[in-house]
């Protein structure tokens, strides 16, 4: 309780350092969330997207299709493999595009027998797209891996920035939380001289300034979580009304994503201010 209250004693007599440190942390933190955020969302959409990864081959006329199937059924990396004849295709494009009921009269079916495959893995569907190729009887391959692919190498480029953005914003955090406590120290140093001179303990000592760093952390994490939360709910809400089938995360995940803040928020609080007051104690006790 002691520690406490000498904690927030010195948060209301260093008022600039302390909204500098809060302010300095809440704008680090709600960057942080709701970059975490965007990062978390864009792994789903890339998951949903390899899920749904589906490799076409054409047949050629005079193909074998039966014996074309059971073939690649037996290869370890289709977890599902099916045949589409034309008439399938024809009946199934009509259904999109109805008056094509009316060309089907004046025309021959234009379409070729297709086997459409699902991976067990969606990253094998560049390598198993050229196996078909070489198949005997295979007209031309076509999947929808490509965009996943593109989208893949962007979110990578974008974890690495991120995870560069997201150290500074730790680091600027941990020193501005050091920077106050430095300043708290340097506002009790007598007192802290004759509480050491008496027989108090370092930790004793230390236990204020580490309240003091928690407390700054923590209500900046607070308010950072509701910024944060408020501006994902809009966000998300914007792109499910123009893009539903795009998933996002759900409040479970908000949840977890907020705990993490949290824990990150203690840390960084307890770790500044206890480097900070181990170094500065040193010279206090001289």
């Amino acid at each position: 309780m002691y520690a406490f209250l000498q904690a927030l004693r010195a948060l209301r007599q260093h008022t600039t350092s302390s909204l500098a440190t809060f302010t300095t942390s809440l704008v680090s933190f709600t960057l942080l969330f709701l970059l975490g955020l965007v990062l978390w969302n864009l792994d789903r959409v890339v998951s949903s997207l390899e899920r749904d990864v589906e490799i076409a081959a054409a047949l050629k006329p005079t193909a074998n299709a039966e014996a074309i199937l059971t073939q690649i059924q037996s290869w370890s990396e289709v977890a599902e493999a099916r045949l589409e004849t034309k008439e399938q295709a024809l009946a199934a494009l009509q259904l999109s595009y109805p008056y094509l009921s009316q060309a089907n009269e004046l025309i021959e079916n234009p379409l070729p027998d297709t086997l459409r495959l699902k991976l067990v893995n969606p990253q094998n569907v560049k390598q198993v797209a050229g196996r078909l190729e070489k198949l005997e009887g295979i007209a031309w391959v076509e999947y929808g891996g490509a965009i996943t692919e593109q989208l893949v190498r962007v979110l990578g480029g974008l974890r690495i920035a991120a995870n560069v953005l997201i150290a500074l914003l730790m680091a600027d955090t941990l020193f501005s939380v050091m920077g106050t406590i430095r300043l708290s120290i340097q506002s009790r140093r007598e007192e802290l001289r004759v509480m050491l001179l008496v027989g108090a303990t370092r930790r004793f000592a230390q236990a204020p300034f580490v309240w003091e760093g928690l407390l700054l952390t923590l209500l900046a994490a607070v308010v950072a979580l509701g910024l944060g939360m408020f501006a994902y709910s809009f966000i998300s809400d914007a792109l499910q009304k123009l893009l539903p089938f795009l998933p996002v995360l759900s409040t479970q995940d908000l949840l977890k994503a907020g705990a993490a803040l949290a824990l990150l928020a203690l840390v960084l609080g307890a770790g500044g201010a206890f480097l900070a007051a181990r170094s500065h104690l040193r010279e206090t006790a001289l």
